[in-house]
């Protein structure tokens, strides 16, 4: 009986050892996994979560909303100039909104006010967080002269970040700057139609922008309802 009973416990301290070995394969499978997982997720946010800036990219200009992920700006550049009217001869701009869903998204681009005749869908790639690249199936009138955006992707570094979150126009003739959101704080200073404009922030129907022009910046609060409401689909 005793040697029986030597046995069996001899067998169930083999037993007991085998399961401790089962357990420990198991532990190492699961760790294994738990690795790739890891290095396959970071590899992800790594490839595919830049994210884009707010700010300057040399002659565009971008700002980035993350609470709605669009992404509003313009492209404005020009080149040679007439001594007679004391402007350049050849200009290139247009107005550029979409959702930023990716890497690559799609964007509408157009000059302003002129939004169902102009329309080109483009696209934007976030090469990094301080670079991206346009690309548009067309080039729009004027931009021959000044800058290709058919012939292959254009790269923009960031130059100036800042805090706008949205950039806009005026689609009115005149529109006045207010020293607060309020009618009776109507300023002298006005922009008029085409105009662009930055926007920090905005409270109810107004929005608090900046104006960049030839000499200096204007800022102040200005009417929402002077400028372009804005869509992420074409007209």
């Amino acid at each position: 009986m005793e040697e029986i009973k030597t046995t069996f416990l001899g067998a169930k301290v083999i037993l007991i050892s085998s399961s401790a070995l089962l357990i420990a394969a198991l532990k190492n499978t699961l760790m294994s996994c738990l690795c790739r997982t890891l290095l396959v997720t970071l590899f992800a946010v790594v490839s595919f979560g830049q994210s884009i800036k707010s700010g300057q990219y040399g002659t565009l200009s971008l700002a980035f909303d993350p609470a709605t992920k669009k992404l509003t700006g313009y492209f404005e550049d020009h080149t040679g100039w007439d001594e007679q009217t004391k402007a350049p001869r050849f200009s290139c701009v247009f107005y550029i909104e979409g959702l930023v869903t990716g890497n690559t998204f799609e964007v509408s681009t157009y000059y302003p006010n002129d939004k169902f005749e102009d329309t080109i869908i483009g696209e934007i790639e976030i090469v990094n967080n301080q670079t991206v690249k346009i690309k548009l199936p067309n080039d729009h009138g004027g931009c021959w002269n000044v800058q290709h955006f058919a012939d292959e992707p254009v790269a923009f570094n960031l130059d100036q970040p800042a805090s706008w979150k949205q950039i806009k126009f005026v689609t009115k003739n005149k529109s006045y700057f207010y020293s607060d959101n309020a009618e009776h704080k109507k300023q002298n200073s006005f922009l008029v139609k085409n105009d662009f404009v930055h926007i920090d922030k905005r409270v109810g129907k107004w929005a608090f922008c900046t104006f960049f022009g030839d000499k200096k910046a204007t800022k102040g609060w200005m009417k929402m309802a002077d400028l372009n409401a804005g869509s992420t689909k074409k007209q």
